[in-house]
């Protein structure tokens, strides 16, 4: 089985840091990311993160695969940036065309969302759900928050361990011997994970209605915050802001 983002988060160099300074530095980053205006200044931001997570041992591979879904739909949301209605300078197709303003855009909102993106995965790729949870907690976020957050996380594991069960007995059945067996078994599949889901919700409602409400997340305790990660964090995210502010005003 291929590791996950769990498991590098729970393998990583960083996994004993506390939660709040990995969160300062990957928000900062995220922030900046996302209120850019620079090209430059959001490819920075990428290399920072990506930098970083070879500095916490996060699996290349692990990486690159938590990066490649959001990566094909910021790539289909550029595309509807840059193509509008009417010739461009750059391409044109009957009544669609390409021009270079409509190009920049969207290279630039790709180039941020990207950033942006890489920022919250290198959080998730550092920080164990468990250790997220307590933290949110310790931030006074709403209880029913963190429960919702813990109950869909809880759940999505156990329906990748039911689809992985059903679709493993349907290949010792050659359930995939073929392209029509195979479209007949995936249909099977994904029937036999919505009647799971279902009922793994329901008796997760009857759980947490027995306990008030309160889903079972272990009490993590907060472990102490390391004042030169925490300045170092804080000179990159200022260093990169004012790089940003300042291809702004120019």
């Amino acid at each position: 089985m291929r590791p996950t983002l769990d498991d590098a988060a729970w393998s990583s160099r960083w996994r004993t840091r506390s939660t709040l300074e990995k969160s300062l530095l990957c928000l900062g980053l995220l922030l900046v990311a996302a209120t850019t205006t620079s090209l430059v200044v959001a490819g920075l931001v990428g290399v920072c993160t990506v930098g970083l997570a070879a500095l916490a041992r996060v699996p290349a591979g692990v990486w690159l695969r938590a990066m490649l879904g959001p990566a094909v739909f910021v790539g289909i949301g550029a595309v509807t940036i840059a193509v509008t209605l009417g010739p461009g300078d750059l391409w044109s197709l009957g009544p669609i065309g390409v021009d270079g303003g409509s190009a920049s855009r969207a290279v630039l909102v790709a180039a941020r969302a990207l950033a942006a993106t890489s920022a919250m995965v290198l959080l998730a790729a550092t920080t164990p759900m468990v250790d997220l949870l307590a933290g949110l907690r310790r931030a006074r976020v709403p209880e029913v928050a963190v429960d919702i957050a813990a109950v869909t996380y809880r759940m999505i594991f156990a329906l990748l361990d039911a689809a992985s069960a059903i679709r493993a007995a349907q290949a010792g059945r050659l359930g995939y011997a073929s392209g029509r067996a195979a479209r007949r078994s995936v249909g099977q599949l994904c029937a036999a994970v919505l009647v799971a889901a279902w009922d793994k919700a329901r008796r997760l409602e009857d759980g947490l209605a027995g306990r008030g409400g309160v889903a079972a997340v272990p009490l993590v305790p907060a472990r102490s915050v390391s004042t030169p990660f925490v300045l170092a964090a804080g000179g990159l995210v200022l260093g990169l802001a004012g790089l940003s502010l300042r291809a702004g005003l120019a």
